[in-house]
């Protein structure tokens, strides 16, 4: 055997096998780029339940903490309300405008929507709210019931202090606001 038949076969047999290597490489590679691709679809398709599921979760939180947020700014409202007017009726009273029965109606009418309020504010205020609630509702039923005297200083102190304690658990603002006026 001469130097070019061993050269012959030996490129004959790199030839041989570089081709089935190339079609062995083009199949392998066909086959790992199918995989992949199954592979990613079925990750995404996981992914993507995932991530439904998740917004689906988000939505049910979100629009249950609106709901309560917009209670809370309902039932603050309402409690607001309930004040006012109670010392529109004090005020009355004081000038003369008003009359002892008409003034008691006014506080029974008071008494029965804070106790309805006082329930509504326990289901959703913080424990800061509610003592503020409480501090102003008590002072204004010891002036209803004549243990206490109507000083509107007093009073607008300690309904600034609940509203103060309102804005920040409505998230309105934690810097709290304070009286700034000549009477």
């Amino acid at each position: 055997m001469s130097w070019d038949d061993v050269f012959k076969f030996i490129t004959a047999a790199i030839a041989s096998v570089g081709v089935a290597g190339s079609i062995i490489f083009a199949l392998s590679s066909w086959l790992g780029k199918v995989w992949a691709s199954r592979i990613l679809d079925r990750e995404r398709n996981s992914l993507n339940k995932e991530l439904e599921a998740t917004k689906r979760e988000l939505d049910v939180y979100k629009d249950t903490y609106l709901r309560n947020h917009n209670d809370k700014i309902v039932i603050y409202r309402a409690v607001i309300d309930i004040v006012s007017k109670l010392l529109a009726t004090f005020d009355s009273f004081q000038s003369g405008r008003l009359q002892q029965p008409d003034a008691a109606k006014a506080f029974a009418l008071f008494n029965e929507q804070r106790m309805q309020a006082y329930g509504y504010l326990a289901m959703l205020a913080p424990q800061q709210a509610m003592d503020a609630h409480d501090r102003l509702i008590d002072h204004l039923i010891k002036i209803s019931n004549g243990s206490a005297a109507y000083e509107w200083d007093k009073v607008r102190e300690l309904a600034i202090s609940f509203i103060n304690e309102v804005r920040i658990d409505v998230g309105i603002d934690k810097d709290p606001i304070s009286y700034n006026g000549a009477l």
